[in-house]
């Protein structure tokens, strides 16, 4: 292959796009006559790194108006990848087609990862685990897979559940009242936030709570089946009593935790109620509505607070927890164990 070949073969390896015009790569060789131009261009289409996009048209030469690059043969990494594929007796469960289409240094680069996967294969998946877990087993770095192994296990067309990697959730932050262990019904409380969190824990003893727990936003919708088998009481009935940001997005995670399959799980209405002393902010506009997590709350909260609370959405504002004090959130929490809401 000559230079003036190779120049423009190096251009398109480059090129971000799968299709260009004529124009806009001898533009990229303005400093080149046309009768030094055309035979590059020649020979990459007869090569076959090149094709012509026939809609496009020719020019006065013949030289295709609007080209195709393809990348297996712009990169000429087939060959050498598939050899040492065989060489290295690496597994046939990978794929590496996205290689074939790359600078070969880009497999270079994933090949020591790529050995150390195949190995791992080749031994079996065995039991199932966590991510962190499985990283470790295969590439004896447990943080692998949560930042570039994503990328090369999507390069060689494999998912976690490739892997044997099952959903593990967090485990529940929690402060636990051991006393109350022991009884065939077991109370948690569920604290969305961190602040309001840290305030009630210390006052776990003054009250009926088995436990007071940190949902920290989401995660609990995921953690919340783990609380049983966590408190050590995996055969008591579990009642959970929720709490957490007045707006869209609190209401979903409360209907998320809700379908858990191991507790029970109920709203936590005098700390909803504490909110209405105070006027609630602006803030969340913008958040998506759910009309379906509308109706158990309105349901909760009975006939005569409802339609308070659904001007406080359909106005734009919210409440969130941080906006009740400690006073508010003791007295909530004392009406929720003692006042009209008495647990049954």
């Amino acid at each position: 292959m000559d230079t003036d070949t190779a120049a423009v073969r190096r251009f398109l390896q480059e090129y971000p796009k799968k299709t260009l015009d004529l124009d806009v790569l001898q533009a990229a060789f303005s400093s080149w006559d046309y009768d030094r131009f055309r035979p590059a261009v020649a020979a990459l289409l007869k090569d076959g790194s090149l094709t012509a996009v026939r809609t496009g048209g020719v020019d006065f030469s013949g030289l295709p108006r609007r080209l195709k690059r393809v990348p297996a043969r712009l990169f000429a990494s087939v060959p050498v990848i598939q050899a040492e594929a065989i060489r290295l007796a690496l597994s046939e469960r990978l794929d590496f087609s996205f290689y074939y289409e790359q600078p070969l240094a880009v497999w270079q680069a994933d090949l020591p990862y790529i050995e150390k996967l195949s190995a791992w294969l080749a031994r079996g998946i065995g039991e199932t685990t966590s991510l962190q877990q499985r990283s470790w087993d295969i590439f004896a770095d447990e943080k692998y897979l949560l930042g570039p192994g994503e990328g090369l296990l999507k390069r060689l067309g494999l998912t976690t559940a490739d892997l044997g990697i099952c959903d593990q959730p967090d485990p529940l932050m929690m402060a636990v009242q051991p006393a109350r262990l022991q009884q065939p019904v077991c109370h948690h409380l569920v604290v969305e936030n961190k602040a309001p969190y840290g305030r009630l824990a210390p006052h776990l003893a003054e009250g009926q709570l088995t436990s007071i727990i940190f949902g920290c936003g989401w995660k609990i919708a995921a953690n919340l089946d783990l609380l049983p088998q966590q408190c050590g009481c995996p055969h008591a009935r579990h009642v959970v009593w929720y709490f957490g940001d007045f707006d869209w997005e609190g209401l979903r995670i409360w209907q998320a935790a809700a379908s858990s399959k191991t507790v029970e799980v109920r709203l936590a209405v005098p700390f909803y109620e504490a909110f209405l002393a105070y006027e609630a902010p602006q803030g969340k506009a913008n958040q998506q509505r759910e009309e379906a997590v509308w109706p158990p709350f309105a349901a909760a909260v009975g006939e005569s607070r409802a339609p308070v609370f659904r001007d406080i959405l359909d106005r734009g504002c919210y409440y969130p927890q941080e906006a009740l004090t400690e006073n508010d959130l003791i007295r909530a929490l004392k009406e929720t164990l003692h006042g009209i809401r008495t647990f049954f």
